[in-house]
């Protein structure tokens, strides 16, 4: 496998980890609750990242894992925008977006 598709695919399942974890070992619930979801939507949310962390890490099944794994970002992309939060908060999610889009350009080129 080829450093121009190991860097992204290691960056996005270190930052994906980190989230599971975090929902997981309940640190991310204030916000959650801010944002007035309940914990179990945010496990539920940790176990579809942890399932599309799997396949994209899976030979032969990274597309769908980035696929999944773009849609949960865009569902966190679209809750920090509406409950206004700031940049540097949108910033891991877009970043991450940015890393798993080009991870399923490159699952169908390389």
């Amino acid at each position: 496998m080829s450093l121009l598709v190991l860097i992204p695919k290691a960056l996005v399942a270190v930052v994906f980890v980190g989230a599971v974890i975090q929902k997981l070992t309940g640190k991310a619930a204030p916000s959650w609750e801010r944002w007035g979801f309940s914990r179990r939507a945010m496990c539920a949310t940790a176990g579809a990242e942890l399932v599309g962390l799997v396949l994209f890490l899976w030979p032969g099944l990274e597309a769908i894992g980035a696929a999944a794994l773009a849609l949960v970002l865009l569902g966190a992309l679209a809750t920090l925008a509406r409950h206004r939060e700031g940049a540097a908060h949108m910033a891991v999610p877009a970043l991450t977006l940015v890393l798993v889009l080009i991870q399923l350009y490159l699952s169908f080129v390389v």
